[in-house]
């Protein structure tokens, strides 16, 4: 009965987060593309997210002892502070500066909760009850953004901005909320223990290979994100079409979660969202991308299965808070990549097609490297994985020392630029005073 009631609040707890995330991240992009934010300056403003919620994820990786003992009490904390922060992103829009700095804060935070709400996942149930409840929080998320994306359009379409952007992120901040103190009284373990001995070799490897297949699919598919709005703005659609995305989306990512079934399947979904991403800069028909989306979702439940279903068989050997920190570092490393290459193109369409390129790389390597649905002897498919994992390491060192140089560079300019509007303030007052 216990573990009964633990599956439904935190499958409870996954809806409330689904209309939350929904509209505080659905609506942020098209927010800043709307705002006239070119595709040069939101992916400008994405990078320090993506650097933070890296260093994140490797100090959590590192050093999971920092939050053994008090494993609940962080959650909730990180839980509330992460929908505080997004709250704020909607005032900021003016100071491209502090945004970004907001939006890395409400992001590092998100990265932070998402690994211990995974790695509380892995505590509280074992083996098929993972997959199994991952599945049913998979849909009860897409539920809930699915209203909570009937919410956002019918609001953009009913209210101008930036009136509209304030009333969302209000609805948002109050239900992201009513899940925090779900969360609360749901019987999570207030403390964990997590193994100390090392990780054998082909643990390493099959763990390695996975976050680089994951990554990958998150470039696509954040660069994906970054020039699907820009791009129907060119083809003059209106904010609600571009907003009605998410709504499609939802419902395929509510089908998506109780499609796919096995690595086959999962990498089945792979090729066809690569395909679909490819091909999105061809539709000149703004109402076309919105059965587009429902199936690019629909195909990318795939991935998300993969990566849990990878992790739920080894997080015992690596740890929970390890192998739930490896899921979420996937993301932002796939955030990084997507915002830094796309600085560096002129169009939407460039990043659409580039972005197609890279989730067929991923599938391809899945392709050859999970040994449960490689088209190569699967002895041949664990040579390759040890590879492709040794080669991918070293840029994975090399990516987490950059991040945390990046980072101390973005936010010593940060402080200058702070220091300089005082200075400006200062001297003006000045001459004011003295009737200059």
């Amino acid at each position: 009965m216990g573990n009964a009631l633990s599956k439904i609040s935190m499958i409870a707890e996954a809806f409330f987060t689904g209309f939350y995330v929904s509209i505080t991240r659905g609506l942020f992009i098209p927010m800043l593309a709307y705002s006239g934010y070119p595709v040069r300056d939101i992916s400008l403003v994405l990078v320090p997210t993506a650097i933070g919620g890296i260093l994140v994820s490797s100090i959590v990786y590192r050093d999971p002892r920092l939050f053994e003992s008090r494993f609940k009490r962080v959650i909730i904390s990180s839980h509330v502070l992460e929908r505080l922060m997004w709250f704020s992103l909607p005032f900021l829009l003016l100071s491209p500066p502090i945004l970004s700095l907001a939006y890395m804060l409400a992001n590092v935070s998100a990265a932070l909760t998402s690994i211990l709400i995974g790695a509380a996942v892995y505590s509280m149930f074992s083996g098929d009850e993972v997959i199994e409840v991952s599945i049913h929080r998979s849909a009860a998320s897409s539920l809930s953004s699915l209203l909570g994306s009937l919410v956002m359009t019918y609001v953009s379409a009913a209210y101008t901005a930036p009136s509209s952007y304030y009333l969302l992120y209000f609805t948002a901040l109050l239900v992201g909320l009513s899940g925090s103190m779900l969360l609360m009284m749901t019987p999570i373990p207030r403390s964990i223990s997590e193994p100390r001995s090392s990780v054998v070799e082909e643990v390493k490897i099959r763990s390695g290979t996975a976050l680089l297949i994951l990554s990958l699919m998150f470039a696509g598919s954040n660069m994906l994100g970054i020039a699907w709005s820009p791009l129907l703005k060119e083809l003059g659609a209106p904010v609600y079409i571009t907003v009605a995305l998410t709504i499609t989306g939802n419902v395929g990512g509510i089908l998506g979660s109780y499609v796919w079934r096995g690595y086959k399947a999962y990498i089945t979904a792979m090729l066809l969202n690569s395909l679909l991403t490819a091909a999105i800069t061809f539709i000149a028909v703004p109402t076309y991308h919105i059965a587009v989306s429902f199936l690019t979702s629909l195909t990318f439940l795939g991935v998300n299965l993969l990566g849990m279903h990878v992790f739920s068989e080894v997080n015992d050997r690596i740890g929970r808070i390890r192998a739930s920190a490896y899921l979420v570092s996937s993301n932002y490393i796939g955030l990084l990549a997507a915002s830094l290459i796309s600085t560096f193109l002129q169009s939407p369409s460039q990043n659409l097609i580039l972005a197609g390129s890279i989730k067929m790389l991923s599938t391809l390597i899945a392709l050859i490297t999970i040994q449960e649905a490689a088209i190569v002897p699967a002895k041949r498919a664990y040579e390759i994985s040890k590879i492709i994992y040794s080669t991918s390491l070293l840029g994975y060192s090399f990516t987490l020392q950059a991040s945390r140089e990046l980072l101390k560079t973005f936010i010593s300019a940060l402080a200058l630029t702070a220091l300089l509007l005082v200075l400006y303030i200062l001297y003006r007052v000045a001459l004011t005073l003295i009737g200059v």
